[in-house]
């Protein structure tokens, strides 16, 4: 869970919404039709007791609280009885209790309660939350909740990862929902599965310069201890070219003449480049 502030401006701070148009509402159609899906839906749907939860947080007075505010969805078969939660109100359930650690009002939790439940389509009965979190546990796609002051809402990692670079938010609250169910979810192991970010070492960026920048028939690399220290650059010319032609702006090099019959016929030259490494 963290916490980003940036500047923008309320246009732009729509412009965040991760985009629901007809690509995501095929795939959440394709879900809602899906016999395996609706089944897990059922288990996701089923009330438990979970009574893991009540223990290990011994909140039970601020559940009591947080009842009467109308801010939690639960199921009770007497006043005195454990508190049932399906799997998308557990997951509510811990959202609220992160947002009160970071000090968020319970007003301001009220007012997204109905973005967390709130339906895809109605003639996709699924919830935001539902989708997310199957994509989060089934697929390990990153699912992140994030709150702030104008518009608050559902994001994959790429949809948050676009919005925080393009500064769309003005302030804003990110609870990163694959570890709350993770917990939930023990034997199921929930993942995040962050899509690799490529990138190139010190030594292949300059592997990459000289083999465009240099002019070569042949350039063979030289280890040593498991470390690139030094590139042999060979090239061949033609047999007017003088020696002197070819040292020149040239150090640590060698040059090779081919005779034949007594008449030169080419020339070699292998300039040894030391690689700079990292530290020089």
């Amino acid at each position: 869970m963290m916490q980003v502030t940036s500047s923008i401006n309320q246009d732009d701070e729509k412009m965040s919404i991760p985009d629901r148009g007809n690509v995501f509402l095929s795939h959440a159609y394709h879900i809602c039709q899906s016999e395996k899906i609706q089944d897990l839906l059922k288990l996701f749907r089923t009330r438990t007791a979970y009574y893991d939860m009540d223990k290990d947080w011994r909140f039970y007075r601020v559940l009591s609280h947080w009842d009467s505010k109308g801010l939690i969805e639960c199921e009770r078969e007497s006043m005195d009885g454990w508190r049932k939660f399906n799997l998308i109100e557990a997951l509510w359930v811990s959202v609220i209790q992160k947002l009160r650690h970071l000090h968020t009002s319970l007003e301001d939790i009220g007012r997204l309660k109905p973005k967390f439940f709130e339906m895809i389509d109605w003639e996709c009965p699924i919830s935001l939350a539902e989708y997310y979190a199957l994509c989060a546990i089934f697929l390990e796609k990153p699912a992140f909740l994030v709150i702030a002051p104008l518009h608050s809402d559902f994001f994959f990692y790429q949809e948050l990862q676009a919005a925080l670079s393009a500064a769309r938010f003005e302030s804003c609250i990110i609870v990163h929902l694959n570890p709350i169910l993770n917990k939930l979810l023990p034997k199921e192991g929930v993942k995040s599965k962050f899509p690799f970010a490529g990138g190139i070492t010190y030594e292949q960026q300059e592997i990459l310069e000289i083999l465009a920048n240099e002019d070569f028939d042949r350039i063979t690399f030289r280890k040593e201890k498991g470390k690139l220290y030094r590139c042999d650059i060979e090239k061949g010319f033609a047999p007017d070219v003088s020696e002197h032609l070819l040292k020149q702006g040239h150090k640590n090099l060698a040059i090779t003449t081919n005779i034949v019959d007594g008449r030169t016929t080419s020339r070699t030259r292998m300039i040894k480049k030391n690689l700079k490494g990292p530290t020089q």
